[in-house]
């Protein structure tokens, strides 16, 4: 039988002559910085006298001050701020500025709220460093999104750890002016990014103390919390477990038994649709031309297509793939044993002593493959498909 004229892919004889393999992905974890103690800075940030208790953290006369604070105050910092800062032109060559805003939920529901509201600016971005230790990622989110409910515009809110790290955060409410230089200017215990602003315009930068209420961060580092759930996986039993559901969900294409010999003839010319040049403007084809790419790649390969749940099949592929000569022989299964799960595969492998591939729709197709065992070489300017019937069963 003779089948002339077929549209085969350019591309098909690349992809047979780079018979996929495995490779081992290498995978690198950066080093966890320590975080630094941030306890002392905060100390000498109030000239070394002991903190009050309205500034321990988690202590009743703290909760009792950040109420106190409240929404009043912040407005009045908020009118102080615009009172003393300069007008400043809106143009391209101004340096950009952003406030961080470091935040937890130790600081509690209502205080995010202030939060949120004072932060609905697009110069400042509210940071979460994690999620509560074995919480779902969805759960935090959906919390969130219920404290940001109603308010307009809305604050940008992020989780990342980074911000944390570099700044040595323990405590929060921790705000954070940066320039295209770096930090300028950071305080804790409030958030109204308009009091930062002002005492940065009015020549003050470094590190301002603690000037509020601050609480401890309650949730851990998500890098930290990835790296330990990670680490409390068991790795290999996922491994099994994926590997198992794998011939489940396996699809073959199976194909029927060859009965008598028969050779076909596969001419892989192709017409090309469009142009095709290099990527240095180089025309390598012009539209319409026909081309063979057997004239420009030689095909090195046998293709031996089998059904390994046949006995007899095995014994023809392994006859085929011994008799290839200077040919390279590449084992294609059109079915599985599901039952026998990896090991049949591996004694399939062993039989043959030679890696087996799974026949895909598209090398079928290209090839007009009906019945197995069946081999596909090359010879001359065409394919030729021969079928050839298995041995009787022993």
């Amino acid at each position: 039988m003779h089948c002339s004229e077929r549209r085969f892919p350019a591309l098909l004889v690349l992809a047979l002559l780079h018979v996929p393999t495995t490779s081992a992905q290498a995978s690198e974890r950066a080093d966890l910085r320590a975080l630094r103690d941030q306890v002392g800075a905060i100390q000498e940030a109030v000239s070394g006298t002991p903190l009050p208790d309205w500034l321990r953290p988690g202590s009743e006369a703290s909760a009792r001050a950040g109420e106190a604070l409240g929404t009043a105050e912040r407005e009045r910092m908020h009118r102080l701020a615009t009172a003393q800062m300069p007008a400043v032109p809106d143009t391209d060559a101004t340096p950009k500025q952003t406030i961080t805003l470091l935040v937890s939920r130790a600081l509690g529901a209502a205080a995010l709220r202030d939060i949120f509201a004072s932060a609905a600016r697009p110069d400042v971005r509210v940071v979460f460093r994690g999620v509560a230790e074995g919480e779902p990622l969805m759960d935090f989110m959906r919390g969130i999104h219920a404290e940001l409910e109603g308010l307009d515009p809305m604050p940008a809110v992020a989780l990342d750890p980074t911000p944390f790290r570099e700044a040595g955060a323990e405590a929060v409410p921790l705000m954070i002016l940066s320039g295209p230089d770096g930090e300028i200017a950071r305080v804790a215990g409030l958030s109204d990014p308009a009091w930062l602003q002002a005492r940065v315009a009015a020549g003050r930068t470094g590190d301002l103390g603690v000037r509020g209420p601050v609480e401890r961060i309650s949730e851990p580092d998500m890098l930290e919390e990835i790296a330990r759930r990670v680490a409390a996986l068991d790795l290999a039993a996922l491994r099994e477990q994926a590997l198992a559901r794998y011939w489940t969900r396996a699809v073959f294409e199976h194909l029927p038994t060859a009965r008598e010999p028969r050779t076909r003839v596969i001419d892989p010319v192709i017409e090309a649709k469009a142009d095709i040049a290099l990527p240095d403007g180089t025309l390598l084809v012009r539209s319409g031309e026909r081309l063979n790419p057997l004239e420009r790649l030689a095909f090195g390969l046998r293709l031996v297509v089998f059904d390994p749940t046949e006995p007899g099949q095995i014994r023809r592929a392994r006859e085929l793939g011994k008799s290839a000569g200077p040919l390279r022989p590449v084992y294609l299964a059109t079915r599985l044993d599901r039952a026998a799960g990896w090991e049949g595969f591996r004694a399939i492998e062993d039989a043959l002593d030679e890696t087996v591939y799974l026949l895909t729709p598209d090398v079928r197709e290209r090839f007009a493959l009906e019945r197995v065992p069946a081999s596909v070489e090359s010879a001359g300017r065409v394919f030729l498909v021969r079928e050839h019937p298995p041995e009787e069963s022993r």
